[in-house]
């Protein structure tokens, strides 16, 4: 399917065909292509969680507000943001020079240290960009999905047993797509939200 095709036919979705699994090998697939996603540094900002489990589906309902594509889905994947990935970086830069090794180091702890607006942000970014990845990733393999961020992040963390270091940015629900989707809502025109060189410039026509 060509990208244009792609980014036209995904759409949000909130209804799915309950007791359709999803394989670990289909999952593979899927985010093989996601972990190729870009992030500042190159730090990788992300962790998902995948959950199958129905008994751990209905808890997770239950703190999304009983949202029931949380558990009709065939996975839930909480993306989440690692706010300390910058701690990685050695490993990261491992195969490069020495000297560029020590270079990033230093430089990439100089950014992030003690700078716990710059790590959520980052966090927030970075698993924002590869939450997109994985929505096309799977809708290239014939799976729907839906982002949210309808729920009790607290709740959701301690469910999941996240650490104080890693931070839950969004649901994406994932499976076979049941109802047809509502028409797509209403798109600002293209010269509203495109703008040529300033935001006085004119708007791309």
């Amino acid at each position: 399917m060509k990208f244009s095709d792609l980014v036209r036919k995904r759409r949000s979705v909130r209804s799915y065909e309950p007791g359709r699994a999803i394989s670990d090998d289909e999952l593979k697939a899927i985010f093989d292509e996601v972990i190729l996603s870009p992030s500042s540094f190159n730090l990788q900002h992300w962790t998902f969680i995948v959950v199958r489990d129905a008994a751990r589906k209905q808890q997770l309902r239950a703190a999304a507000m009983n949202q029931a594509q949380v558990e009709e889905a065939s996975a839930v994947v909480l993306v989440c943001g690692k706010l300390d990935a910058y701690r990685d970086v050695s490993t990261i830069y491992n195969e490069m020079p020495p000297e560029v090794h020590d270079r990033m180091v230093a430089m990439i702890g100089g950014i992030y240290d003690d700078n716990s607006v710059m790590q959520r942000d980052e966090a927030i970014r970075g698993a924002s960009l590869a939450a997109m990845s994985l929505m096309y990733a799977a809708q290239a393999r014939g799976y729907a999905t839906g982002p949210m961020i309808g729920f009790d992040p607290q709740q959701v963390s301690e469910l999941l047993e996240l650490g104080p270091n890693y931070l839950p940015v969004m649901m994406i629900v994932m499976g076979t797509q049941k109802d047809e989707p509502m028409p797509r809502g209403y798109r600002r025109p293209l010269p509203e939200v495109v703008r040529l060189e300033t935001l006085n410039g004119p708007g791309l026509e």
